[in-house]
């Protein structure tokens, strides 16, 4: 028996799903596939022209965000820290100076700064917002995948470091834990498959390739294999992996496996046939 465990960076995968402006549905029957697809490109690596043992998809560990930086903007010691952080930031200062004089040329320069932190502010507090709604969201979809199936784990590792400011996240987390994993669970696994474009994961990947292991990489391709007559590209991560596994946006629409995005926004529900969220 030839055990498979695939290993899902969460967010990588959200991205391809959105460059591809595909939204899955039914997960089980979308890693289904996938695992249909490695079973098929490992035999050609390893066991051309020789009978395949039998292939187990064991478990799916897909590793998601499961919280961010805590801030309590009701709070004046925080409003205080982060102005103080505006007025040392002169290139965002001035850009919001700058739309204030657009929008009311008549206030007088005493009371620009006010107001443009003003507006900053309660920017910044509306995108806070946003974002936290958007993880508890990502958090209730999670827990309906892990609810209704036995061989699906999430693992809820990642971090949103913010940048209020700036209105911006950086994940932590979910590449170090995976790679990690990776390495921890080899016994119970002969091939691990990885949903990931991480080069950091290369380590892990030499490590386990070193005690027997065999290790492949999915690669979301837009169009059939027809639109593909030559290898493509490598990526680091690729060429450190064993085999490399092509997904193509046609099949999933031919098996309904996946449909065309009409709107980005996120969708919540309870059950491990509902729709996924991309961000």
């Amino acid at each position: 028996m030839l055990r498979f465990v695939t290993f899902v960076d969460g967010s990588n995968l959200d991205g391809v799903l959105k460059h591809l402006n595909l939204r899955v549905d039914d997960y089980g029957a979308f890693y289904r596939h996938v695992f249909e697809q490695s079973v098929q490109y490992w035999g050609r690596t390893f066991a051309e022209g020789s009978p395949w043992p039998t292939a187990q998809h064991s478990r799916i560990y897909w590793y998601v965000v499961g919280k961010m930086d805590e801030w309590d903007l009701n709070d004046p010691k925080a409003e205080s820290r982060l102005r103080a952080r505006f007025e040392m930031n002169p290139r965002l200062r001035d850009a919001y100076v700058e739309d204030v004089l657009r929008s009311r040329p008549d206030l007088p320069a005493e009371r620009r700064i006010e107001e443009a932190w003003s507006i900053c502010f309660a920017e910044t507090r509306e995108w806070y917002d946003g974002k936290r709604r958007a993880l508890e969201r990502k958090k209730r979809f999670y827990h309906g995948v892990q609810s209704a199936t036995d061989f699906v784990e999430i693992r809820q590792e990642g971090h949103w470091k913010v940048d209020l400011l700036h209105h911006t996240v950086n994940e932590k987390g979910l590449d170090t834990s995976l790679a990690v994993d990776m390495v921890a669970l080899q016994d119970t696994y002969d091939t691990a498959l990885l949903i990931s474009g991480d080069a950091d994961g290369i380590p892990g990947i030499n490590y386990v390739k070193g005690r027997a292991k065999h290790v492949g990489v999915a690669e979301f391709r837009k169009g059939s294999p027809a639109d593909f007559p030559g290898k493509g590209t490598s990526s680091r991560l690729k060429i450190a992996a064993d085999f490399v596994v092509q997904v193509y946006e046609a099949d999933l629409l031919r098996r309904n496996l996946a449909y065309r995005a009409a709107e980005p926004d996120y969708q919540s529900s309870s059950s491990f046939g509902s729709t996924d969220p991309s961000y």
